[in-house]
Parts: structure tokens; C-alpha cells; sequence
């Protein structure tokens, strides 16, 4: 299992090939049951799982479950923190909905193209612009049940025009490459409460994304803590 999930995140695939790849494999691992951490019989993180699940079988997404429990126990765990949530990319929206869950009354701050990635990098060997690619309209009609939401299309970090005075307690970047892995963390960070935290995808298979972390944090106070899955986070000190 390891070795096909390891072939599956870092072979030099198309964008689309690999989401689709990803997709049966997690919806496979929902039907099975087959959970990546204990739930130790506890109601509570057994009822995450099964709204886990049934996001995955509402829409796309390219999580292991114990990554998409990450994003779900963040987002509820950051609730004392003052700030809103913010998430740069979107997707089909399955990771934005599980925060939605447990996000209460913050405003909730959604950035994605809507088009796929901007253009890729030599950091970036594994990705291709327009990958990823979804529409707005599926999406936002998806999550149109919950309050306080705000999406903001088009290119990050050209996205964030007027919006300089907001501050954050939960931060998700799910953007692949190297340029936006930096322009997130350079317009979050000072932006990210004492508190706050800020999750990464695929930090441990894009050399991209891992090289922007590594530069940003290497003058930071704040620890890279490596996640399950391909994830890493850090919370603001």
C-alpha cells in the first residue's frame, strides 16, 4: 500500500491523471473502512470519519483521511483563536466543506483560480499549468448551506487586494508549487495570529513546496512540524 501511494504522489504524472489516480484510491480506502488513525471507538472522531467519508463521496478529494482529519480537528481546535479561516486552493471544495463543519461563526475565506495552477517552476517537475483545474459554480453551490463565506477568484496573491487589515486563526494551503507556497506564507504570516495555525499539503512530495517552507522558516521562531500523510504545519508564536 505504501509503495502504490508513494508511486502515485511522486511520479512525473499529469496533473489529471494524478488526481484521478487518487481519487478511486481514497474513495477505495472510505469503503473499506480502512482509516489511517485509531479512532479508539471515541464518538466524536468517529462521527469526523463518517462526514470524512461522505465528502469524499459528495466530491473530489485528494486527501488520505487522516490528512482531511487534520485540516477538520485544526480548524475546530484554532476556535479560541481570534480571526477568520482561509483556504488557497479550493478544489472541488471537499476540504473547505469539512472546515465549514466546525469553523462556527468565523468568516471563512476561499482563494482558487477556478482555472487550475498558475505556471509551474523548475522546482515544480511534477505539475503543469491548469492542473487541478475545477468550476466555481459546482463549488459554491456545494457549500451555499453555510454562513460567512467569501470566495475570491482569480490569481493568489493578486486575490487579496483590499483585504490587508484581516487576520486569521486557521490557515489551509493546498497550492502545490513553489511560488505560491511562498506568496502564502509571505501574505498569511504576519497576518496569522499568536495561536493561529497554518497546514500545508504536500509538503513531503513537492520539492517545490517543501524549499518554500525551508527558505521562509529558516530566520522563523516557529517549528515545521511534519503531519501524517504528506502535510506540515506550524502554529504562530
Amino acid at each position: 500500500m505504501a509503495t502504490a501511494l508513494d508511486f502515485l504522489l511522486k511520479s512525473p504524472l499529469l496533473s489529471p491523471i494524478r488526481v484521478a489516480a487518487l481519487t478511486v484510491l481514497m474513495r477505495a480506502l472510505a469503503r473499506r473502512n480502512m482509516t489511517l488513525v485509531s479512532a479508539n471507538n471515541e464518538p466524536y472522531r468517529l462521527d469526523a470519519y463518517r462526514l470524512i467519508r461522505q465528502t469524499r463521496e459528495e466530491t473530489s478529494m485528494v486527501l488520505l483521511d487522516s490528512e482531511a482529519y487534520s485540516i477538520f480537528a485544526t480548524a475546530r481546535g484554532t476556535a479560541k483563536v481570534p480571526g477568520d479561516i482561509a483556504e488557497v486552493g479550493v478544489y472541488k471544495g471537499g476540504s473547505a466543506r469539512l472546515i465549514c463543519e466546525v469553523k462556527g461563526d468565523r468568516s471563512f475565506h476561499l482563494f482558487d483560480t477556478f482555472e487550475g495552477l498558475p505556471e509551474t517552476s523548475q522546482w515544480d517537475p511534477d505539475f503543469k499549468a491548469g492542473g487541478f483545474a475545477s468550476s466555481f459554480e459546482p463549488v459554491s453551490s456545494y457549500l451555499s448551506r453555510f454562513p460567512n463565506l467569501h470566495f475570491h477568484r482569480g490569481f493568489f496573491p493578486d486575490t487579496t487586494r483590499g483585504l490587508d487589515d484581516l487576520r486569521f486563526s486557521f490557515v489551509h494551503l493546498d497550492v502545490d508549487l513553489y511560488q505560491s507556497s511562498k506568496d502564502g506564507l509571505e501574505w498569511f504570516y504576519p497576518r496569522l495570529n499568536r495561536g493561529g495555525v497554518l497546514i500545508s499539503h504536500d509538503y513531503v512530495n513537492a520539492d517545490g513546496v517543501r524549499k518554500a517552507f525551508d527558505e521562509f522558516f529558516a530566520d522563523k521562531p516557529e517549528c515545521l512540524m511534519e503531519l501524517t500523510g504528506t502535510q506540515v504545519a506550524f502554529t504562530k508564536l
